[in-house]
């Protein structure tokens, strides 16, 4: 007897128990059963109704039944069916984690039919890794348990809206998504080597067209001389400041960190690094590995997302993988130091020598060699925040502060070890500290922090 495989796209129950079925076949053709009278013929009473409750739960699943059937006055009439597991009972694939940002999202309906039945309909998912490589990734949303697709769906198109990292377990052979989780994975600012870079937001622009799926942003950076020290001092060296393109997830905690800089005028520290190729081919489209060609390719950095020859003169186009934004002067609590002298200090008297000092041999010796007392200076040029800055010092020599060349009071604490004194400042301004007695063996313990 003839054989058939589809899905039972329609069950139908009429008089005298007549049960007639529809089913979609495997080429696409698609045909009436029956069943014979359910009422008649109590041998086979119990064999009509178990084909029926079987065609109903396969019908109720979306899975595939293969009908053996003979032909009586025209009719197909069923002598059996069996019900086929549409994930079939394969062994598990080997899995790995794929981790990263969500840039793209793409339901795509199959309405193609196999020989074990229809194929499934897929999501292509398009992850952007830590290295700043997009991978494609496939989830079965006809798999046995429909739920749960659809809750890894929800939790994939989430993620995409709030730029949350996701961490994706696939199958290595057919990219399969059989695990989605979040919180648990690296981000775009994990893993790798990047290039840290401060500077100040000029532009932010959508770039259309990254492959179709990403949904990125092109940020254009003006650098800034870095800061060094827990002071914020910037090193009078020579800088040149670069127009530097960057791209970056829109939707991310960095995108809203760029988006700040813009608009509050802050400034921008970024970790960024060369964005990487497709880690499944070139070409394209890819075989899904159930000859369905459904995975779209997605070409990030290309130069004519980003403005062709024009943009080419701001230097490569890299991705950001982490961004730290800072207040406008570095910091709200602290001044910026364009310049501080300490040499006095470390050094000594300017002369190599001073009349009238011993000396056991014929070798010049400064005050400093001698660990004699002299008088010295620190002295820095600094840019403040508006507000009041406590100047504390642990200095065990009698001094004076000096703030463009006005005195400040000095308090000490309880105990006397502490020094203290205090100015409403704003802008630039001159900081002097006068040691009467200092001596090289001496530490100078200054810091300056705002109160308020």
């Amino acid at each position: 007897m003839p054989t058939q495989r589809g899905f039972i796209e329609k069950l139908e129950i009429g008089r005298q128990g007549l049960v007639v079925f529809s089913l979609l076949h495997d080429d696409g053709s698609q045909a009436d059963y029956r069943i014979p009278d359910l009422d008649a013929d109590p041998e086979r009473f119990n064999e009509r109704l178990s084909k029926l409750a079987i065609l109903r739960d396969a019908m109720d699943s979306a899975e595939p039944v293969e009908v053996e059937f003979e032909t009586r006055e025209a009719e197909r009439v069923a002598e059996r069916v069996a019900r086929i597991t549409r994930d079939g009972l394969d062994p598990a694939g080997e899995t790995r984690a794929v981790s990263g940002l969500i840039v793209g999202v793409s339901v795509n309906a199959t309405n193609r039919t196999g020989a074990r039945g229809e194929a499934a309909d897929l999501a292509t998912i398009v992850v952007l890794g830590a290295t700043g490589g997009a991978e494609t990734c496939l989830l079965d949303l006809q798999n046995a348990e429909r739920g749960v697709a659809q809750a890894q769906l929800d939790m994939i198109r989430e993620a995409q809206a709030s730029g949350q990292t996701l961490r994706l377990g696939i199958d290595e052979k057919t990219r399969r998504i059989k695990t989605v989780s979040s919180g648990g994975g690296e981000g775009l600012g994990g893993g790798g080597e990047g290039e840290t870079l401060d500077g100040f937001v000029e532009t932010v622009a959508h770039a259309p067209g990254a492959g179709g799926f990403a949904d990125m942003a092109i940020v254009e950076l003006t650098t800034a001389p870095p800061f060094s020290g827990a002071g914020n001092t910037v090193e009078l060296l020579p800088f040149t400041p670069e127009e530097r393109r960057f791209l970056v997830v829109i939707g991310s905690v960095e995108y809203e960190l760029v988006m700040a800089a813009l608009r509050d005028k802050l400034r921008l520290r970024i970790v960024a690094g060369a964005l990487g190729g497709r880690t499944n081919g070139g070409g394209d489209s890819q075989d899904d590995g159930a000859g369905n060609d459904t995975i779209p390719r997605v070409r990030l950095g290309t130069a004519s997302m980003v403005g062709g020859a024009s943009a080419a003169a701001k230097g490569p186009l890299m991705l950001v993988r982490g961004a730290q934004l800072l207040h406008a002067l570095a910091s709200a609590s602290r001044p910026v130091w364009i310049q501080v002298s300490r040499k006095s200090l470390d050094v000594g008297p300017e002369a190599a020598c001073t009349e009238g000092l011993p000396s056991s041999d014929l070798t010049p010796r400064t005050l400093r060699d001698l660990h004699l007392p002299y008088k010295a200076a620190w002295m820095g040029l600094g840019c403040f925040n508006h507000g009041v800055y406590r100047f504390q010092f642990a200095i065990g020599t009698p001094f004076a502060v000096e703030v463009d060349g006005e005195p400040l009071c000095v308090h000490a604490s309880s105990d006397g070890a502490t020094q203290f004194a205090h100015a409403c400042l704003d802008g630039e301004h001159e900081v002097k500290v006068v040691l009467d007695a200092w001596t090289c063996d001496q530490a100078f313990n200054m810091d300056l922090y705002r109160i308020r």
